[in-house]
């Protein structure tokens, strides 16, 4: 191959990361980090269930405006919640033994999400899908961390009054599966049940950010 024509098929490629470089560095990134109040589920089984307990929860989102198509942007994901967990056992429907401790909840998400510009409007409506991990951390027990697999599925407003700051509305559902059956905590004793292919958690928050456009 002749010197020209490489440096022509060399030349293609660097200038399309050069270009793709240029339209993300004109787009406007948001941080925000936000507080909400987290709804949690229990899982019943044969002998007991386990519950989460309720409790508030904060994290942080990246939103990065992707130039392909308006409106469509990349979001990174983490959230946190503090909170307990409680696992009642029981015979013939009456309570043998029942514990509570100390629950970490954790996402790391990554998705997409659509925002819908209302010309005249500093409130732009937007949806979203992500999918990642969940840890949940029982802390004080013999039983280490469990990791499910996870997806979470929101709707929520951009209320952007300025170039830079702004405020963000949400309302999420939050699904960690397990896929196959597995194990859960049941206390210091490090016991497990067994569970199924299904949601181990169905969860769910609502939650107010802080937009921080850069």
């Amino acid at each position: 191959m002749k010197k020209s024509q490489f440096l022509f098929l060399a030349i293609i490629p660097a200038m399309l990361v050069l270009d793709m470089t240029s339209l993300f560095a004109q787009a406007r990134f948001e941080i925000t980090p936000y507080i909400g109040y987290q709804f949690s589920g229990s899982v019943p089984y044969t002998t007991g269930k386990f519950d989460i307990k309720d409790s508030e929860d904060y994290g942080l989102v990246v939103d990065i405006p992707l130039p392909f198509r308006d409106g469509v942007e990349l979001e990174l994901l983490f959230l946190r919640m503090d909170t307990k967990l409680k696992y009642d056992e029981w015979s013939y429907g009456v309570i043998t033994n029942s514990e509570t401790f100390d629950m970490i909840v954790e996402y790391y998400q990554i998705g997409g999400m659509n925002v819908m510009d209302i010309p005249g409007s500093n409130v732009k409506p937007f949806g979203g899908l992500t999918i990642g991990a969940s840890r949940f951390n029982p802390n004080g027990t013999t039983r280490g961390d469990e990791w499910f697999f996870s997806a979470t599925l929101g709707a929520g407003v951009k209320i952007i009054p300025s170039e830079r700051i702004g405020i963000r509305l949400q309302g999420r559902l939050l699904l960690p599966f397990q896929w196959g059956s597995g194990g859960l905590w049941c206390g210091t004793g490090g016991c497990s049940v067994g569970v199924g292919t299904t949601s181990v958690f169905l969860q769910g928050d609502f939650t107010a950010g802080l937009i921080i456009r850069l």
